[in-house]
């Protein structure tokens, strides 16, 4: 893998010879006794991680929203932001860990360890990896999308003013969080909402734009007027991330549909 150019957009890594999973990449660096690179969109280094089998779940640098100085996201904001997605990638570690050794013979649908720690799992792993989509589809300078990503909002919702429309007033109407994704199983660009990290995660649908409408993702500067914190969020989407994620969303599998 010496001299390869790797980038990674959401959970897929792009390497020369094509694209891998998140998954095959960890495995591949376990193997090898390498890093895995994390990278912003332009492709330049923010942190070698080297998960273990202690830590399979680690965080990844976000660090550059802060130096950004985000126009309508303060540095306070985002500091705080980043603070409680990094609990949630400790708590993965821990509940990963614990489910090893957890008492089988006790399982119950009413109340087990077992039950409560796969549930519990579900929501600190997609707090994680949803928070990861977020802060990765941030940073940028707002506008309105291009090229490819603007067809095919075009083609699904009108025009991307009506796209974007349409994703405030979805932010207004959710308690967690709003997921643009490419939906595998229908191959069209469809919207998500989600009250809580492990409710109604669609299955086959691949997200190319994460938005956080809890409360901690803007009462720092905004109180409870969530208006104005959605239009500080689209003054500073990255529309190229979205674009690649999108590029990369249509080569995703739908599962059925894979022979791997």
């Amino acid at each position: 893998m010496t001299g390869q150019k790797n980038e990674l957009i959401g959970n897929f890594e792009i390497t020369e010879g094509g694209v891998v999973s998140r998954r095959d990449v960890l495995l591949m660096g376990a193997i090898a006794a390498g890093t895995v690179l994390a990278t912003g969109a332009t492709g330049e280094v923010k942190a070698a991680v080297t998960p273990t089998a202690t830590e399979p779940y680690v965080a990844r640098d976000f660090s550059e929203l802060v130096s950004k100085k985000l126009d309508g996201l303060s540095q306070s904001q985002i500091e705080q932001h980043l603070k409680l997605y990094k609990g949630y990638v400790g708590k993965s570690n821990e509940i990963y860990n614990k489910l090893k050794d957890v008492d089988i013979t006790s399982a119950n649908a009413t109340y087990s360890p077992l039950r409560e720690l796969l549930l519990e799992q579900s929501y600190a792993v997609n707090g994680a990896i949803y928070h990861e989509y977020y802060f990765g589809n941030l940073g940028g300078k707002g506008g309105d999308p291009s090229g490819d990503l603007k067809a095919a909002l075009d083609e699904r919702w009108g025009t991307s003013g009506k796209f974007i429309d349409f994703f405030k007033a979805a932010g207004k109407s959710m308690r967690g969080w709003v997921v643009v994704g490419y939906n595998t199983r229908g191959a069209h660009l469809d919207f998500f909402g989600l009250d809580t990290h492990n409710m109604w995660v669609p299955a086959n649908m691949v997200p190319i734009v994460v938005l956080d409408v809890y409360e901690h993702a803007y009462m720092v500067d905004y109180g409870i007027d969530r208006a104005k914190y959605l239009e500080a969020f689209f003054k500073n989407i990255d529309w190229d991330v979205v674009a690649k994620r999108l590029s990369l969303a249509h080569k995703h599998p739908s599962g059925l549909d894979s022979t791997v």
